[in-house]
């Protein structure tokens, strides 16, 4: 038997109808300096993203699952002039969670993660101190 799951809340998906545009939080972290990403992710094995960090940038891009390797890629880019490319592994298949890697134009690390259970699936490479999401010494909000 399983565990069971937390779900966890999301502003970002309450008025996008459960249909095949589903909608997922999405959370990422750019290198150290606190700078976090908190948006979401349309659609099922492709799809777009959205959201805006907590210094105020807004950044949109695309993301496509590979399942049969059970990894995916998402490209953004940002109102700041930051861009890049995560490349992301499926966490849980079930739920579709996902945690994923990847760079800025500037060299910029990124840990990015998407789903509606990403607190079950962290552990301390993930950035998780004292069961919260830390960006550098910034938590990242997971409610």
């Amino acid at each position: 038997m399983q565990p069971q799951l937390r779900r966890i809340p999301d502003e970002n998906c309450i008025d996008i109808p459960d249909s095949r545009d589903s909608c997922s939080p999405l959370l990422a972290c750019f290198g150290n300096s606190g700078e976090y990403f908190a948006g979401r992710a349309l659609g099922r094995d492709e799809g777009t993203l959205a959201g805006v960090t907590n210094f105020g940038a807004i950044c949109t891009g695309t993301w496509v699952s590979r399942n049969f390797i059970g990894t995916g890629e998402a490209n953004f880019e940002c109102d700041n002039g930051h861009w890049g490319k995560v490349i992301f592994h499926y966490r849980d298949g079930v739920s579709g969670t996902v945690k994923g890697f990847g760079f800025t134009n500037h060299g910029v690390s990124i840990r990015a993660w998407s789903g509606h259970y990403i607190q079950d699936f962290l552990d301390d490479q993930s950035g998780q101190v004292d069961n919260k999401l830390m960006c550098g010494e910034v938590e990242i909000p997971l409610s």
